[in-house]
């Protein structure tokens, strides 16, 4: 048996500081790859839910009610959004046509027309 390919059972030896050979390294190896199979088997079962629920969703289309309602509320944030959208519109034009009467006005005035 060569030392450094491990024991019997496969186990890897560790070389310790004293040239001495200890399979403690090996136990300690075993115990991370343990707890990271055991991590990659939860994130691969998450995983699996996860994939096969958005299949569902993605097949099953919503029954009908739900769907209006679904409707009716995309239906309703479209309808706030343009009327916010319209408001500050009408308060930039509002601002701008303000300033834009007042050029008139004054250069109106300046060049001697009373309005």
């Amino acid at each position: 048996m060569n030392p450094r390919n491990g024991d019997e059972r496969g186990v890897a030896l560790t070389e310790q500081p004293d040239n001495a050979w200890s399979n403690i390294g090996a136990v300690e190896q075993a115990a991370r790859d343990a707890a990271v199979a055991r991590e990659n088997r939860r994130s691969g079962n998450l995983d699996m839910l996860i994939e096969a629920r958005a299949r569902q969703l993605k097949d099953e289309p919503p029954p009908p009610d739900r769907q209006r309602g679904l409707d009716a509320t995309r239906a309703a944030r479209t309808r706030s959004a343009w009327a916010a959208w319209h408001r500050e519109q009408a308060e930039r034009h509002r601002a701008a046509l303000t300033d834009l009467v007042a050029h008139h006005e004054a250069e109106a005035e300046r060049l001697g027309g009373a309005m």
